[in-house]
């Protein structure tokens, strides 16, 4: 491995202490812990009303999930480029799907506390939407390393891989990671438990659209990246910017 470019030393930098600049309000890392499990909720809303929808979350929704102690992080994505439609990335960590369970219940306590449901806030989001999915996936601590989400642009790229690959999958992908941790790059991996036929998810880190076209060009030098290419039946990709006050632990 030759010797760093300042750009990657830059996000090695990034990955082990975000500035304060660039640090989300009230969050602290989004790295994922063995047996997390987090939900991507894929909002579309309806022309023009993106920025109500944001309103919607920082008023009814964020200060419940800021008290919900089952929830491990909270991290909301507006849409920077795009392959497919989208508006916003709501990703939330559970401690698996039970974790996921028990937020369910302490969210409707919480509301009821205060005289309110979970339900207004759905009812309120549902009038302004043209469409969301939601998907879930298994977090693997290994394949990764840092917070992605604390950089400028972050990179989702979704996986479907050939059937009966995953497991040979994965050892090439922990190929990638290892050339990935060597430069500095913060990045996490998941496997899906919940999708639209996809298998693996990643998170990649970066500073700039410059950045993201430089990291393709340097892990197509990688030769574990060749197995996983020759191992991908399909891969979709988006390119989303973390919602500063918008971010939970």
């Amino acid at each position: 491995m030759g010797e760093a470019t300042p750009t990657v030393r830059a996000l090695a930098a990034l990955a082990l202490a975000v500035p304060a600049a660039c640090a989300p309000a009230h969050g602290a890392a989004q790295t994922p812990v063995e047996g997390e499990v987090r939900q991507l909720v894929t909002f579309r809303f309806l022309p023009g009303r993106s920025g109500e929808g944001l309103e919607i979350l920082r008023e009814r929704a964020v200060p419940f999930y800021d008290n919900d102690d089952a929830m491990l992080s909270f991290r909301a994505f507006r849409e920077i480029e795009s392959s497919v439609p989208l508006d916003l990335i709501v990703v939330r960590g559970f401690r698996g799907m039970r974790g996921m369970d028990t937020s369910g219940e302490r969210l409707r306590e919480l509301a009821t506390e205060q005289g309110t449901s979970m339900g207004a806030f759905y009812e309120r989001m549902g009038a302004i939407l043209a469409g969301h999915t939601d998907e879930f996936v298994e977090m693997l601590p290994g394949f990764g390393t840092g917070d992605p989400s604390a950089t400028p642009r972050t990179a989702l790229v979704w996986y479907r891989v050939a059937p009966g690959s995953g497991e040979e999958f994965e050892r090439a992908l922990a190929g990638v990671v290892a050339w990935e941790t060597d430069e500095g790059l913060p990045t996490s991996s998941g496997r899906f438990l919940l999708s639209d036929g996809w298998h693996y998810l990643r998170f990649l880190g970066f500073e700039s659209l410059g950045d993201y076209q430089d990291y393709w060009a340097g892990v197509r030098t990688v030769a574990a990246h060749e197995s996983v290419e020759q191992l991908t039946v399909l891969r979709r990709e988006v390119i989303v910017s973390s919602v500063s006050d918008l971010a939970i632990r």
